[in-house]
């Protein structure tokens, strides 16, 4: 699966969509980040937007970003 400007998705990704930054999971599905709930949900490639990697920059991980 690719982002609408053809990168391929990949585990670790940060994505913005829905006014909130997700995580891609190992199964290819979305994570909410630095919420108390857990929600994950299908990646919707043309309603996202490739923020970074975790792997290349665990700081995208921290809430306060």
């Amino acid at each position: 699966m690719n982002y609408k400007n053809g990168r391929k998705i990949n585990v670790g990704d940060i994505l913005w969509a829905k006014n909130a930054r997700w995580i891609v999971t190992n199964n290819y599905q979305m994570r909410l980040i630095g919420k108390e709930m857990e929600f994950t949900q299908m990646i919707l490639p043309a309603f996202v937007e490739y923020v970074g990697n975790a792997h290349e920059n665990p700081g995208l991980l921290e809430e306060s970003k």
